[in-house]
């Protein structure tokens, strides 16, 4: 259902209604308030007006918010002293004309009005053109629309089996008073730079009982619409709009823009001197490529494709600007989301947290796995190696950087992402599995960045600072690597340098602790075998690497002998557990 149709269920809502269209017909309603008051019954004119808008794809501006006997907004000369109520009326009515006219269009301006006090008019409709008499001052004539083209609307609108008549000369419904909204751009000092010979202007009051009740203003705004819209003539697909009319602001119209939004946590992100180039390539030269904008339900725009383009516009205070329109209901996402790929790889490579970003938009809105991911989109993203489908793994890599992103972490990480200053790969498989944002950005920006390690160099280093401490932000924290950390920079070959002196230490570190678990050993030896006993007698042995869980114990009773000795050495071995002794146990520890 058309979005202005869901006043079959709810009345329209008290605001000022603002309604993009595609078309060269513009509806105006100065008075939609549907409330009752006092003497004068409500009416559902702007339910009317904002059916009959949707079924001719057209402008309108709506009035529902203020109370023809607080602010008669028909009245242009009392709106002119209210600059609140001119903004949100007046000024989105030329703004409409013009957009029209932009597109090479005749403006036709359709003002809508309730018939008032006057139940025994017998016609339907009474149509209004600012005529008076020739040549009287008291009724002056000042026409807005040739009579032909006024007759011819006025068959139209009879075909549909509405009775019509001209509103008498003398009556409030001729809109001839130079300050009526009918005469809006026909009088030179009504507003400055408003007067505007082309635009035609028809002024229509409807009989009350017609839109008494709100499902049969509704039924009257459908069978008004196939009269009007013989007169309308439809823009083409690539337009001009105003640039004003695209939202930008929230997530949902930034559904389809993977070119990254500004974000003050990564300035680099936004690519300043592009925009900056870009808006001054446009300026000299105009803007080469339109953009492509989806109309939204609610008669707005969101971007498709062009963001940056939209942002240098902004930048050089561009009001018009060329796009090509598509209503939200001509595709699925799923082919928006095609399109706005298609065009933003033709224009320019994507950087990988744009792809992320990409990825991560198109998998929530269309609820895609990353297997169903690479099928997609893959190709088209250009991230597979030559003459290979792309991986669901490869996607997963993409959406895991991005995430870093999104949760605010890790900022250098990102911009170094998108300046090429940092391997996608080590950025994927190295840092974003890295759970902690202190590791990570310690790991890059004490080891990574300063030393630009191979990727065998930053395993090594990994296994070497995971044995000194349990996180790894600790033990680069360590005064030891810190110190390693000084010399390795100043050296020609920094990471070299680096795993040198770290395992230098850890090997220093296991020769004392070797020689503890041989002095605890040689103690308990001593204790239940003797002062000359030897390793014959009592020995217990860490095992290899390849079975870190394990010791091995040997020793030997002699004849005659009782077993009470090796009852004393157990009770002895689980007080005190041979596996604390174990440097390689004590590396498993550091590690968990």
């Amino acid at each position: 259902m058309n979005p202005y149709e869901t006043t079959m269920r709810h009345p329209a809502s008290q605001t000022i209604h603002r309604i993009l269209g595609s078309t060269n017909l513009l509806l105006v309603v100065a008075d939609g308030y549907n409330a009752s008051s006092g003497d004068q019954p409500g009416h559902f004119l702007a339910d009317m007006a904002l059916v009959l808008a949707a079924q001719l794809s057209s402008y309108a501006v709506v009035n529902t918010k203020y109370k023809r006997k607080i602010m008669d907004l028909s009245d242009v000369s009392a709106i002119r002293t209210r600059p609140k109520v001119k903004d949100a009326f007046l000024v989105p009515i030329k703004q409409f004309k013009d957009e029209i006219k932009s597109n090479g269009l005749p403006p036709l301006l359709l003002v809508f009005q309730c018939l008032a006090g006057d139940p025994a008019c017998e016609e339907m409709l009474l149509f209004g053109y600012g005529q008076g008499e020739r040549s009287s001052t008291a009724m002056p004539h000042r026409p807005t629309i040739a009579p032909s083209l006024l007759s011819r609307i006025r068959v139209a609108v009879e075909d549909q089996h509405f009775s019509t008549a001209l509103a008498p000369v003398d009556s409030p419904y001729c809109g001839r008073e130079t300050h009526h909204l009918n005469q809006l751009f026909k009088q030179k000092n009504l507003a400055a730079d408003w007067y505007d010979p082309e635009v035609r202007s028809i002024l229509i009051s409807i009989r009350p009982d017609l839109v008494s009740q709100q499902e049969t203003a509704i039924s009257i705004g459908r069978m008004l619409a196939p009269a009007f819209a013989q007169f309308g003539e439809a823009m083409s697909f690539v337009r001009n709009v105003d640039i004003s009319n695209i939202d930008v602001s929230s997530s949902a119209d930034l559904q389809y823009i993977f070119r990254l939004a500004g974000d003050n946590r990564y300035t680099d992100l936004l690519r300043e001197s592009y925009i900056e180039e870009l808006a001054g390539s446009i300026d000299r030269n105009g803007l080469l490529h339109p953009l492509v904008l989806l109309k939204k339900e609610d008669g707005r725009y969101k971007i498709l494709c062009g963001f940056r383009r939209f942002q240098a516009l902004k930048r050089i205070n561009r009001t018009m600007v060329e796009a090509k329109v598509y209503q939200e209901t001509d595709f699925s996402p799923e082919d928006f989301f095609n399109i706005s790929l298609a065009e933003n790889t033709k224009r320019r490579n994507l950087n990988p947290i744009e792809i992320g970003h990409f990825l991560e938009s198109a998998s929530s809105s269309l609820g895609l796995s990353n297997a169903e991911l690479a099928e997609q989109f893959g190709d088209t993203l250009g991230i597979g190696k030559p003459g290979q489908k792309v991986s669901h793994s490869t996607i997963h890599k993409y959406r895991k950087v991005n995430q870093i992103r999104l949760r605010g972490e890790s900022p250098e990480i990102i911009s170094d992402v998108v300046n090429e200053k940092l391997q996608f790969s080590i950025a994927a498989e190295v840092l974003a599995p890295i759970k902690n944002d202190k590791d990570r950005d310690a790991l890059y920006l004490h080891i990574i960045k300063p030393l630009a390690p191979t990727r065998p160099q930053l395993m090594q280093l990994l296994v070497q600072l995971g044995q000194m401490a349990p996180q790894l932000s600790e033990a680069i924290d360590l005064k030891s690597v810190q110190g390693a950390l000084i010399k390795a920079i100043k050296s020609p070959q920094p990471a070299a340098t680096l795993l040198k002196l770290l395992r230098k230490d850890s090997l220093s570190s296991e020769t004392d602790q070797s020689t503890a678990f041989a002095n605890r050993v040689d103690g308990l030896r001593k204790r239940f075998f003797g002062e000359r006993a030897g390793k014959k007698d009592f020995n217990i042995v860490a095992s290899a690497e390849a079975r870190q869980n394990e010791v091995t114990v040997h020793f030997r009773i002699r004849r005659g002998e009782t077993l009470d000795t090796l009852k004393r050495l157990c009770q002895a071995l689980e007080q005190n557990d041979p596996f604390s002794w174990s440097p390689e146990e004590q590396t498993n520890k550091t590690r968990e």
